[in-house]
């Protein structure tokens, strides 16, 4: 079911819906609104519409929704189990040491049961501390229902809570997408919680990933690079301008999440010029490693390749071959995303591991929080 958004206050985990919605009872549902999903108990209130649900506070921050949203709720067969142990690391945004905000939290650490009470968390998730610029990330949970890897925080019942700093090693990042015919093939499922079969398109797909992407990804405000491709038969790089000349560029410096969100609305620009042309793949990944190189010697970092396709090459080299020769000596990762359920994951799967990467099949919406957790993980990650 489908349901208008309205933020209320700390509600120690509750969400209220209306009586003929659910009845005064307590059910633990997940909560879906457009890319974001979470788990929260939900009970009925004759003080709440028909058709509106009101979140505590904390979640509908998470869910990164507006009150124009709309949530989808489906409610869980399993039980959650309340959590006895937690391990989180500390993400600070305000360019303070992780480790320093990490001890001088673990010194205060009940003053933070009211940002943990009543949540029910997953491992590898990510919250913020509204006003204290510093975020958590779920490392482990002890007990997890094994379904959802998800715990019930009850804080009387926390007897043990490990605190850690995530220490980010800067990474250039560089993201290639195709815009080509074959992405205009819909054999991606979206809202597979509402039932019946809903596909969308690999290119609404991809543009829905980049903006997951933008709402959370970790590794911005160091000194790393970005340059952006989009592909068919054709490259085109992402054009920029630099801040002090005013000049064209095709690099520029991960600074900010709206870089992430022009190149996803300049991708979708793309598409109307290419949307009927065929895929070269293996020139889109050549271009990609030249800039890779280009990124790696400005500034001494590795760079991180995020590749957005179908597989398919219909025009142009194996970019199998491809990856394996020009990135023998380049430190450089490839993570693949190989985009609709019919795409040619076994041309993908060989570039990750061709690359020292990563592959992920994004046959469904639900594969958005895969592909976060696993850029994300090639940020803050040395090996």
């Amino acid at each position: 079911m489908k349901l208008l958004v309205q933020k209320g206050r700390n509600q120690q985990g509750l969400c209220f819906v209306s009586t003929d919605t659910l009845d005064s009872s307590t059910a633990t549902c997940e909560l879906r609104c457009n890319s974001d999903s979470i788990y929260s108990d939900i009970r009925g209130s004759v003080k709440v519409s028909d058709g509106i649900i009101i979140l505590d506070a904390r979640v509908y921050d998470m869910l990164h929704c507006s009150d124009e949203d709309e949530i989808s709720l489906t409610v869980l067969a399993d039980k959650i189990p309340t959590c006895t142990e937690i391990h989180l690391d500390i993400n600070s945004k305000r360019a303070l040491q992780n480790h320093t905000v990490a001890q001088a939290i673990s010194r205060r650490i009940d003053d933070f049961q009211e940002h943990f009470e009543g949540l029910i968390l997953q491992t590898g998730q990510e919250f913020a501390v509204s006003g204290l610029g510093i975020s958590f990330v779920v490392r482990s949970l002890s007990p997890t229902d094994p379904t959802t890897n998800a715990a019930r925080i009850s804080w009387k019942n926390l007897l043990k809570i490990h605190l850690g700093a995530l220490e980010a090693q800067p990474t250039n990042l560089c993201i290639i997408a195709e815009v080509a015919a074959a992405t205009q093939i819909a054999d991606v499922r979206i809202n597979s919680d509402v039932g019946g079969d809903n596909y969308a398109s690999r290119h609404q797909a991809i543009l829905q990933a980049l903006d997951s992407i933008e709402a959370k990804f970790n590794g911005y405000g160091n000194d790393a690079q970005f340059a952006g491709i989009v592909f068919s038969d054709e490259v085109l790089p992402f054009i920029t301008f630099d801040t002090q000349t005013g000049e064209e560029a095709e690099t520029t410096s991960l600074h900010s999440s709206s870089l992430i969100g022009a190149f996803r609305n300049w991708c979708d620009t793309a598409l109307g010029e290419f949307s009927e042309r065929p895929s070269n793949p293996g020139a889109a990944l050549t271009q990609g490693f030249e800039k890779a190189q280009s990124l790696t010697e400005s500034n001494g970092l590795p760079t991180t390749i995020l590749f957005f396709s179908s597989g398919v090459y219909s025009a142009g080299k194996n970019p199998v071959k491809i990856t394996r020769t020009i990135l023998s000596n380049q430190a450089v990762r490839v993570l693949t995303i190989s985009v609709g359920e019919d795409s040619a994951t076994d041309i993908m799967d060989a570039i990750a591991k061709e690359g020292s990467g990563k592959s992920i099949h994004m046959d469904s919406d639900d594969m958005l929080a895969s592909i976060v957790n696993a850029i994300n993980e090639m940020m803050t990650s040395s090996g």
